[in-house]
């Protein structure tokens, strides 16, 4: 579906949070997939492990000494006795995938019916391993992902590979199989830094990769293949993420296993755990979509309209008394109906205040133009009159780097224009119906009802509500809310500086 349609964007701002309502007729990327709201089956190996009793295993992890800790598969998903990644990944990922642990050798009827299959540092015979991986293995798994299968393979740190723990002989048969080989290297770094204009990735400024190793991409006529993360160490660089296409599925290799296993992935304060989730987006069949279809020489025009409204009882909220724009319109009623019960219905023991509401409003008119660009952005301007704002688009509708406007009314708006006007960001694989989160630059409540430029990164949910009709066109609609909880504000964050100081920050409410 290919929508090339102006759009308009009605932004309605509340005090303590946002609720925009976005019709957007824009160019996606292609028509979106019927059959990616399903969840798949995931295989998760914990056979080419080493071998052990379940009854000691309960939870992956021995219930006993070092002996038989040095049993355990610390890269399960059920290994949750202790701090375990991989058992978060699992949950991060359950809106697609089903993940399941597998004790069985790889065969043909144990991928019959799965969307997945996942190995993570499996464990060779000479290091206590159940089985070596073979080159009927290797073929087995050529031909799922050629079926339509997914495969993710993940390696480890590399610092002799004939005395590496993992079987990395095995890996790589079934690595060139894609044309992609795991090297016997270690990158002696703690994470790989992500760029804000990443095509595959969105809010994720890094990912932590403990020490691992790097992948090579061999010439091969059967696969093609993309890199998704690269090595930062000059001791080692090259890929350390790498995606190949295989017929109908692709293949992901990585090469640390603790960037799933470890327990960063619990972490609130890094981007780990939404990282690992769009890692695994990369496997879904058309990648990280749907992107908006930017085009050289596009204009879009946009029509926001703010209103803000304050409402309260006067007398106890000293910023009534501040001053408002020009145009802001006071509404007055009596006592609204939950006060008066709240008072046991004794409208007299507040005397005659009324409940006031005050409210301003604001339009404007901009115009995008996009210019030069490729698959990580492209340079655009926003437009008014000859007034304008120069940025970079990327392909999920983040604006990034905007430059000085040059004019008032631009300016003003500027904030609207970077950050609320267009849905952003959009969700891999995002149908109707569905829903996701992201941090996103909102503004904070302006006391004094008017344009602020005060910013805070904010939780915000996103709903793709479905198709709709614009004027005649057809258009999408997306509904955004941003939760603004109000704790530890202070004056300065909510009115302009020079009227700060006059009113009791204790008496607001």
């Amino acid at each position: 579906m290919k929508l090339t349609f102006p759009w308009k964007s009605a932004l309605v701002r509340r005090l303590g949070g946002m609720l925009c309502l976005l019709c957007v007729a824009l160019p996606l990327s292609g028509e979106i997939p019927s059959d990616n709201g399903s969840v798949g089956r995931l295989l998760f190996d914990d056979y080419y492990q080493k071998p052990r009793s379940d009854e000691l295993y309960g939870q992956g992890v021995a219930r006993g000494g070092a002996d038989l800790r040095n049993l355990s598969n610390f890269y399960s998903p059920d290994a949750t006795a202790i701090p375990n990644g991989t058992f978060v990944f699992s949950r991060l990922i359950a809106d697609k995938y089903q993940v399941e642990i597998s004790h069985h050798p790889l065969s043909a009827e144990l991928l019959e019916g799965v969307s997945a299959y996942m190995m993570a540092y499996p464990v060779p015979v000479e290091n206590g391993g159940r089985a070596d991986l073979t080159e009927r293995d290797a073929e087995l798994l050529a031909s799922f992902v050629a079926r339509g299968g997914q495969l993710i393979l993940v390696g480890n740190s590399i610092s002799d590979p004939n005395k590496t723990g993992f079987d990395f002989k095995g890996l790589n048969l079934i690595g060139r199989q894609f044309g992609v080989q795991f090297q016997a290297t270690q990158t002696d770094t703690i994470s790989i830094p992500i760029p804000p204009d990443h095509p595959w990735f969105d809010g994720v400024p890094d990912m932590i990769f403990g020490n691992g190793t790097t992948l090579e991409i061999l010439p091969s006529a059967e696969a093609t293949t993309e890199v998704l993360l690269t090595s930062h160490s000059k001791r080692a660089p090259g890929p350390v993420a790498v995606l190949a296409t295989h017929g109908k599925g692709k293949v992901l290799f990585f090469g640390d296993a603790g960037t799933f296993g470890n327990a960063h992935a619990f972490r609130g304060d890094i981007g780990q755990a939404r990282g690992l989730q769009q890692l695994m987006y990369a496997l879904l069949p058309d990648g990280p979509a749907p992107h908006y279809g930017w085009q050289e020489g596009m204009t879009l025009r946009a029509k926001v309209v703010q209103e803000q409204i304050l409402s309260a009882y006067p007398e106890f909220m000293q910023f009534f008394k501040l001053p408002r724009p020009d145009g802001t319109e006071v509404f007055s009623s009596g006592m609204r109906q939950i006060d008066l019960a709240a008072s046991g219905g004794v409208e007299a023991d507040f005397g005659s205040r009324d409940f006031v509401s005050a409210v301003s409003r604001q339009e404007g008119t901009f115009d995008l133009t996009i210019g030069e660009g490729d698959d990580r952005g492209f340079a655009a301007e926003w437009h008014a009159g000859s007034e304008s704002l120069p940025l970079k688009l990327v392909p999920k509708g983040r604006m990034l780097s905007p430059g000085v406007p040059t004019g008032a009314a631009v300016a003003a708006w500027q904030n609207v224009l970077l950050n609320e006007a267009i849905a952003a960001p959009l969700r891999a694989y995002a149908k109707p119906g569905e829903r996701w989160s992201a941090d996103v630059l909102t503004a904070m409540p302006q006391l004094q009802l008017s344009l602020t430029p005060h910013l805070v990164l904010a939780p915000t949910d996103y709903t793709f509500e479905g198709p709709a009709d614009y004027e005649g066109r057809p258009c999408y609609v997306f509904t955004r809310t941003t939760r603004l909880e109000g704790r530890d504000w202070r004056p300065e964050d909510l009115v302009d500086p020079a009227y700060a100081m006059q009113f009791n920050e204790q008496g607001i409410q």
